[in-house]
């Protein structure tokens, strides 16, 4: 195999720098690069990625790698010294002969026209600009300059931010590059900071230093020059190691989990080359038969490769996900960007919401007892039940997805059932105050389409739910609560109950005055 000859040619002939031995090895060892691979390198004119090309430039010059070495910059527009780093490297890639592609982008301006703070708006133009590159010069691999400290900081901000087992696992060696056929990889990740800038003076390199690390009141840097340190010095010398090493394993967990997960996705019906495909489609029954790790991960995968932004779902619509092939009543969960997920005949279906089926017929009077159609596909279900505390705390418990239970003796005539309007306000159960439904779905960042299919259902005095979210105070079950009306909102096209829905319209307005 290509990479086996490579590490046996090279261990002999690598030897300008004990550095540059271990990188090599690193390489060979986890497969990054083949033999003449045309490699986009990223620098920023910084010590790590000063050090990064300088490597990558002495191992190219081995018979057996003979790498095509092309530098790439990206200049960010944010600091007055950005144009002097892109005139560095520009000078640094002429002096070493390197051919280079350097581009200017004002990142300010994208992060307010895409609303994104400039850290996150900042970090998506460098990797479109890489990928860009890396599809117009044929490059089969673009390296970055990450090393063994950055990982140290990344577990340890998704450990105190909260994250998953893949989180946990750090920064990858290698993945694939989004638009873009080359991979991803950094070469220097089991490589520390000291070591690199060790390396540097060795070889008589210079780097520019971006003043803006220094700032503390960044959250990275924080970490890096005030949380670490106290870390070592008041609890474990050796904490970057203690961390990595959770990494490690967190990282081989993943590894076993996500294979398994692929069986499984594979058993439920769906292809693992499928890409940007929607909607997701996955059997139910086959998911509800494996763990809930090993549920979430395969619906994970399945999102990622559909297109999905991984960047927006959470830790919480993973698990609320992973749940949903496991329930017997129907349910269905908001996801961001304007999908929804549902069971739909043994089935776990994950699609984009359509806008005309953010529509529903307005002040549509709810048969209570009974079940009424909204005009949607979407139906209203009523039922009056005798209060049961053991009843009512298992609902609590299992709390299915579009179901609440409300004081029916708390209501005051008709229940209406309506798309929200401007100025409605209700008291949310479990806040203080009453409240604009529109603020209060602002809070809950829920996606604009989603927000147009909130209804307002509201008796003689004013709204009692908003759904599927949250109900009024004032018709909370309480010790005193002696009948309950239960309040489901079904999302199948068709409905069981239909016929029984017209008798229900019937019925005498609710009312325990």
């Amino acid at each position: 195999m290509i990479f086996a000859n490579v590490r046996a040619m090279n261990k002999a002939q690598v030897h300008r720098d004990p550095l540059a031995v271990s990188v090599a090895e690193f390489i060979d060892r986890r497969g990054l690069l083949a033999a003449e691979a045309k490699v986009l390198v990223g620098v920023s004119g910084g010590a790590d990625s000063v050090c990064l090309l300088s490597v990558l430039r002495s191992l190219s010059q081995e018979p057996a790698r003979r790498y095509g070495l092309v530098v790439a910059h990206l200049h960010h527009g944010l600091r007055d010294e950005a144009r002097l780093d892109a005139d560095f490297v520009a000078a640094l890639a002429d002096e070493w002969h390197l051919p280079a592609v350097i581009e200017h982008r004002d990142v300010a301006t994208e992060a307010a026209s895409r609303k994104l703070g400039i850290e996150q708006a900042a970090r998506d133009a460098r990797y479109e600009f890489l990928a860009q590159t890396a599809g117009q010069i044929g490059a089969s691999a673009v390296a970055v300059g990450h090393h063994a400290g950055d990982n140290v900081e990344t577990i340890l901000h998704r450990i105190i931010r909260g994250t998953h087992l893949l989180g946990l696992s750090g920064i990858p060696v290698s993945r694939p590059l989004g638009g873009a056929e080359a991979s991803l990889i950094r070469p220097l990740l089991e490589v520390d900071r000291g070591q690199i800038e060790e390396y540097c003076l060795r070889q008589g390199l210079s780097w520019r230093t971006d003043q803006t690390n220094a700032d503390t009141t960044m959250t990275r840097n924080f970490i890096r020059h005030q949380l670490l340190p106290l870390l070592r010095e008041r609890i474990n010398t050796d904490v970057d190691g203690a961390l990595l090493r959770l990494g490690l394993a967190a990282g081989e967990a993943q590894t076993y989990i996500a294979g398994r997960a692929r069986l499984v996705l594979a058993a439920a019906g769906w292809s693992l080359q499928s890409r940007d495909q929607l909607p997701i489609v996955l059997d139910a029954r086959i998911l509800a038969g494996e763990e809930r790790i090993i549920r979430a991960c395969a619906i994970r995968i399945a999102l990622e490769q559909a297109g999905l932004a991984m960047r927006e779902i959470t830790s919480e619509h993973l698990a609320e996900l992973a749940e949903l092939p496991t329930r017997t009543a129907p349910g269905a969960i908001s996801l961001p960007g304007d999908y929804r997920a549902d069971i739909r005949g043994g089935a776990l279906a994950i699609r984009r919401i359509e806008a005309q089926e953010a529509t529903t017929a307005a002040d549509v009077t709810l048969a209570c007892p009974g079940t009424t159609p909204l005009g949607d596909g979407r139906w209203i279900a009523c039922r009056l039940e005798t209060f049961h505390p053991a009843a009512f705390e298992a609902h609590r418990r299992n709390h299915p997805a579009g179901v609440e239970m409300l004081d029916a003796d708390c209501l005051d005539g008709q229940l209406i059932c309506r798309t929200r309007r401007a100025g409605d306000v209700f008291a949310p159960l479990g806040g203080r105050g009453r409240q604009k439904v529109g603020n209060f779905l602002t809070n809950l960042k829920l996606p604009s389409v989603e927000r147009k299919k909130i209804l307002c259902i509201h008796d003689g005095e004013g709204i009692v739910y908003v759904c599927p979210l949250r109900l009024d105070r004032r018709v909370r079950i309480t010790a005193e609560t002696r009948r309950v009306l239960r309040i489901e909102l079904i999302e199948n096209r068709t409905c069981p109950d239909a016929e029984e829905s017209a008798a229900g319209l019937k019925n005498k307005p609710l009312s325990g005055r």
